[in-house]
């Protein structure tokens, strides 16, 4: 999960510049959309004691760094105000799943802009109020997919070729990465994902026999860690 903090205008000098608190929280830091189901919810909370919020919702595709919204989701509601000690339910509904994969997860991003109101105190002041946006992953499941996320880590395939690492994932599972060791050492440029059905050409130096550590965040948004392989 990531955050952006988005101004709007280029600030004066003499502008007093409040940022949005804190206050609107996420009920989880992904979403799975199970297929079999015709929806999926996120819960949205307003923990401050202040000011409402206007918050906009919308689903764009993984790695889409416009954030455009995708026509394979509605939420309901996708704009709405959300006051002060008060929650709300989103609805993640699927438009035609004909259109998504049903042999591998489906990949993408929920975001989630929270623009705070102005009190009275601050009504009379000149500031700048900066909109939190929240971004978190969502992960369309098929109905007809079998298996886990565990269970995809520990077929995943690591070889060397001409001192690269490569990775094989056969499963049709998104597995995300937390971290990479090889021979205790951490890879930085890793890649965050290994998409279903996929080969990857890394550009990490690594050599057959190496020993291979790999921990990865599961469904619950929780870092795992699979069991050690040698890299053949």
């Amino acid at each position: 999960m990531f955050y952006k903090y988005l101004l709007p205008c280029v600030l004066s000098p003499l502008m007093c510049i409040l940022p949005a608190q804190a206050a609107v929280t996420v009920g989880a830091t992904r979403v799975i959309y199970n297929g079999a189901e015709k929806e999926a919810n996120l819960t949205l909370s307003n923990k401050g004691d202040d000011a409402p919020f206007l918050v906009q919702s919308w689903v764009s595709l993984y790695g889409d760094t416009a954030s455009k919204s995708v026509p394979d989701f509605i939420i309901t509601p996708p704009l709405f105000r959300l006051d002060p000690n008060d929650e709300n339910i989103l609805r993640i509904i699927r438009i035609d799943e004909k259109k998504l994969p049903k042999n591998q997860e489906s990949l993408f991003l929920l975001n989630i802009k929270a623009i705070p109101a102005l009190s009275k105190s601050q009504a009379t002041q000149n500031v700048l109020q900066i909109a939190l946006k929240t971004t978190i992953k969502l992960f369309y499941r098929p109905a007809a997919l079998k298996g886990e996320v565990k269970d995809a880590v520990q077929q995943l395939k690591w070889s060397a070729s001409k001192g690269q690492l490569n990775v094989r994932n056969d499963s049709a599972f998104n597995i995300v990465v937390n971290e990479v060791k090889i021979n205790g050492l951490l890879m930085k440029s890793m890649p965050e994902l290994i998409p279903p059905l996929s080969t990857l050409q890394l550009k990490i130096h690594a050599l057959n026999g190496d020993e291979l550590s790999l921990s990865y965040i599961d469904e619950y948004g929780s870092s795992n860690k699979a069991p050690g392989v040698i890299v053949n």
